[in-house]
Protein backbone atom coordinates (compact mmCIF):
# COMPACT_ATOMS: atom_id res chain seq x y z
CA UNK A 1 0.00 0.00 0.00
CA UNK A 2 2.65 2.22 0.94
CA UNK A 3 4.80 1.81 -2.46
CA UNK A 4 1.15 2.64 -4.44
CA UNK A 5 1.00 5.90 -2.45
CA UNK A 6 4.40 6.47 -3.40
CA UNK A 7 4.19 5.80 -6.95
CA UNK A 8 0.86 8.18 -6.81
CA UNK A 9 2.85 10.94 -5.48
CA UNK A 10 5.83 10.42 -7.71
CA UNK A 11 2.71 10.65 -10.77
CA UNK A 12 0.92 13.48 -9.59
CA UNK A 13 4.44 15.66 -8.85
CA UNK A 14 5.17 14.73 -12.44
CA UNK A 15 2.35 15.62 -13.93
CA UNK A 16 2.38 19.21 -12.19
CA UNK A 17 5.65 19.41 -13.68
CA UNK A 18 4.66 18.98 -17.16
CA UNK A 19 1.65 21.03 -16.27
CA UNK A 20 4.16 24.07 -15.39
CA UNK A 21 6.42 23.59 -18.84
CA UNK A 22 3.21 23.43 -20.73
CA UNK A 23 1.71 26.40 -19.62
CA UNK A 24 5.27 28.14 -20.38
CA UNK A 25 4.37 27.82 -23.60
CA UNK A 26 1.28 29.23 -23.80
CA UNK A 27 1.07 32.78 -26.00
CA UNK A 28 -0.01 35.62 -23.98
CA UNK A 29 -1.42 39.41 -24.54
CA UNK A 30 1.30 42.20 -23.23
CA UNK A 31 -0.41 45.49 -22.67
CA UNK A 32 1.96 48.09 -24.16
CA UNK A 33 2.83 50.26 -21.55
CA UNK A 34 -0.15 48.64 -18.78
CA UNK A 35 -2.64 50.90 -17.32
CA UNK A 36 -0.81 53.90 -19.03
CA UNK A 37 -1.07 52.81 -22.68
CA UNK A 38 -0.07 53.85 -25.99
CA UNK A 39 0.88 57.51 -25.59
CA UNK A 40 3.03 60.09 -24.94
CA UNK A 41 5.16 58.93 -21.81
CA UNK A 42 5.55 60.81 -18.60
CA UNK A 43 9.61 60.44 -19.26
CA UNK A 44 11.66 58.75 -22.46
CA UNK A 45 13.00 56.07 -20.41
CA UNK A 46 8.99 54.96 -19.67
CA UNK A 47 8.86 52.22 -22.97
CA UNK A 48 12.31 51.05 -22.50
CA UNK A 49 11.62 50.42 -18.86
CA UNK A 50 8.54 48.32 -18.99
CA UNK A 51 9.73 46.52 -22.15
CA UNK A 52 12.88 45.55 -19.93
CA UNK A 53 10.59 44.11 -17.28
CA UNK A 54 8.67 41.71 -19.57
CA UNK A 55 9.42 38.83 -21.70
CA UNK A 56 8.05 38.56 -25.06
CA UNK A 57 8.40 35.13 -27.14
CA UNK A 58 7.07 34.46 -30.42
CA UNK A 59 3.39 33.86 -30.60
CA UNK A 60 2.81 36.32 -28.13
CA UNK A 61 0.51 39.52 -28.61
CA UNK A 62 1.56 43.37 -28.15
CA UNK A 63 -1.67 45.35 -27.71
CA UNK A 64 -1.33 49.21 -28.10
CA UNK A 65 -3.99 50.89 -26.57
CA UNK A 66 -4.15 54.57 -28.06
CA UNK A 67 -7.19 56.77 -29.13
CA UNK A 68 -7.78 56.73 -33.07
CA UNK A 69 -6.71 59.94 -34.14
CA UNK A 70 -4.53 61.15 -31.44
CA UNK A 71 -2.10 58.63 -31.56
CA UNK A 72 -1.06 55.76 -34.23
CA UNK A 73 1.26 53.02 -34.59
CA UNK A 74 3.80 53.24 -36.60
CA UNK A 75 6.01 49.67 -37.57
CA UNK A 76 9.75 50.68 -38.15
CA UNK A 77 13.74 49.99 -39.07
CA UNK A 78 16.22 49.90 -36.16
CA UNK A 79 16.95 53.32 -38.12
CA UNK A 80 13.81 54.57 -38.29
CA UNK A 81 13.66 54.33 -34.63
CA UNK A 82 16.83 55.67 -34.23
CA UNK A 83 15.61 59.32 -36.00
CA UNK A 84 11.89 58.45 -35.15
CA UNK A 85 11.53 58.85 -39.19
CA UNK A 86 7.84 57.35 -40.76
CA UNK A 87 9.46 57.88 -43.94
CA UNK A 88 10.37 54.59 -44.95
CA UNK A 89 7.83 53.24 -42.42
CA UNK A 90 6.85 49.06 -42.62
CA UNK A 91 3.47 49.72 -41.65
CA UNK A 92 1.17 51.83 -40.32
CA UNK A 93 -1.80 51.18 -37.60
CA UNK A 94 -3.80 53.90 -37.04
CA UNK A 95 -7.09 52.75 -35.72
CA UNK A 96 -6.89 52.05 -31.84
CA UNK A 97 -6.75 49.77 -30.03
CA UNK A 98 -3.93 47.78 -32.60
CA UNK A 99 -2.93 44.20 -31.78
CA UNK A 100 0.62 43.18 -33.48
CA UNK A 101 1.74 39.40 -33.02
CA UNK A 102 5.27 38.65 -32.59
CA UNK A 103 5.83 35.95 -35.06
CA UNK A 104 9.47 36.23 -35.27
CA UNK A 105 12.79 35.94 -33.11
CA UNK A 106 15.02 39.01 -32.77
CA UNK A 107 14.44 43.08 -32.57
CA UNK A 108 10.63 44.48 -33.55
CA UNK A 109 10.60 48.99 -33.71
CA UNK A 110 7.92 50.46 -32.95
CA UNK A 111 6.90 54.49 -32.93
CA UNK A 112 4.18 56.76 -33.31
CA UNK A 113 4.32 58.67 -36.43
CA UNK A 114 2.22 61.78 -34.79
CA UNK A 115 4.94 64.92 -35.14
CA UNK A 116 6.88 65.16 -31.68
CA UNK A 117 5.72 61.88 -30.22
CA UNK A 118 8.46 59.66 -30.90
CA UNK A 119 10.89 62.43 -29.88
CA UNK A 120 8.76 62.53 -26.52
CA UNK A 121 9.71 58.90 -25.77
CA UNK A 122 6.32 57.35 -27.74
CA UNK A 123 8.57 54.37 -28.97
CA UNK A 124 9.01 50.70 -28.29
CA UNK A 125 11.50 48.41 -29.10
CA UNK A 126 11.06 44.60 -27.94
CA UNK A 127 13.68 41.21 -27.99
CA UNK A 128 11.49 38.63 -29.11
CA UNK A 129 12.87 35.20 -28.16
CA UNK A 130 11.86 31.43 -29.03
CA UNK A 131 8.22 30.92 -27.27
CA UNK A 132 10.21 27.42 -25.80
CA UNK A 133 8.76 24.88 -27.84
CA UNK A 134 11.70 24.84 -29.98
CA UNK A 135 11.29 27.06 -32.86
CA UNK A 136 9.70 30.27 -34.52
CA UNK A 137 6.38 30.74 -36.09
CA UNK A 138 7.30 31.74 -39.91
CA UNK A 139 7.17 35.69 -40.63
CA UNK A 140 3.32 36.88 -42.34
CA UNK A 141 3.12 37.47 -45.73
CA UNK A 142 2.51 41.08 -45.99
CA UNK A 143 1.93 41.81 -42.61
CA UNK A 144 3.11 44.75 -40.68
CA UNK A 145 6.77 43.49 -41.23
CA UNK A 146 9.27 41.39 -40.36
CA UNK A 147 7.51 39.14 -37.74
CA UNK A 148 4.58 41.07 -36.88
CA UNK A 149 1.16 40.92 -37.92
CA UNK A 150 -0.88 43.81 -37.30
CA UNK A 151 -5.13 43.43 -36.12
CA UNK A 152 -7.11 45.71 -34.85
CA UNK A 153 -9.63 43.64 -32.89
CA UNK A 154 -10.13 43.88 -29.23
CA UNK A 155 -8.41 41.99 -27.11
CA UNK A 156 -10.14 38.25 -25.75
CA UNK A 157 -11.28 37.94 -22.04
CA UNK A 158 -8.46 37.74 -20.16
CA UNK A 159 -9.65 34.76 -18.03
CA UNK A 160 -9.90 32.34 -20.93
CA UNK A 161 -7.58 29.03 -19.69
CA UNK A 162 -4.63 28.65 -21.65
CA UNK A 163 -4.68 25.21 -23.87
CA UNK A 164 -1.73 23.62 -22.36
CA UNK A 165 -2.98 24.01 -18.68
CA UNK A 166 -6.34 22.17 -19.99
CA UNK A 167 -4.46 19.54 -21.82
CA UNK A 168 -2.18 19.05 -18.53
CA UNK A 169 -5.55 18.89 -16.45
CA UNK A 170 -6.90 15.93 -19.21
CA UNK A 171 -3.69 14.15 -18.95
CA UNK A 172 -3.88 14.16 -14.90
CA UNK A 173 -7.47 12.22 -15.23
CA UNK A 174 -6.26 9.82 -17.18
CA UNK A 175 -3.58 9.24 -15.19
CA UNK A 176 -5.31 9.21 -11.79
CA UNK A 177 -7.95 6.92 -13.61
CA UNK A 178 -5.32 4.37 -14.24
CA UNK A 179 -4.70 3.80 -11.01
CA UNK A 180 -7.75 3.24 -9.48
Amino acid sequence: MAARNMNMAQLVMALAFAATLLHGTAAVDLVVGGNTGWTIPPNTTFYPNWASANTFRVGDTLVFNFATGAHDLTVVTRQAYDSCSTANAVNRITNGPARVRLNTTGQHYYICGFPGHCAAGQKLTVNVVGNNSGGSAPAPSGGAGPGTTPSTQAPPPSDTAPIGVSFAAVLMFIAVGLFY
